[in-house]
């Protein structure tokens, strides 16, 4: 099977909040709030002044935030002019054991 001519789905904010509603059987107006503050509270969790980060999620996964060196003799593929390129910090996630199990079944499966 060729998966090459699918589209990436994308799923929104909106969309996690619909289905968060439909789990726990209330209307989408009362769940907007709460969904809205998972996200900001991870938001500010992660963008703390701090080189390295992790926050651990149980049955889900991990995000993590990871310093990158600086990299003193990069290019830009434009020009072929050396720029040098600070050092900073990345964001990571590596899924946890039921996730990483489905995300590895073969797509005919799906």
């Amino acid at each position: 099977m060729d998966f090459s001519k699918f589209k990436s789905v994308t799923y929104t904010k909106k969309d996690v909040t619909q289905r968060v509603a439909e789990k726990m059987e209330v209307p989408v107006s009362q769940m907007k709030a709460p969904v809205d503050a998972v996200f900001e509270v991870l938001r500010e969790i992660m963008s703390q002044d701090l080189p390295k980060l992790r926050v651990e999620i149980r049955n889900f996964g991990v995000f993590e935030i990871k310093p990158t060196k600086a990299k003193p003799r990069a290019r830009n593929p434009r020009t072929n002019e050396e720029v040098y390129v600070p050092p900073r910090r990345k964001s990571h996630f590596k899924p946890g054991r039921k996730l990483r199990q489905v995300l590895r079944a073969p797509l005919d499966e799906l």
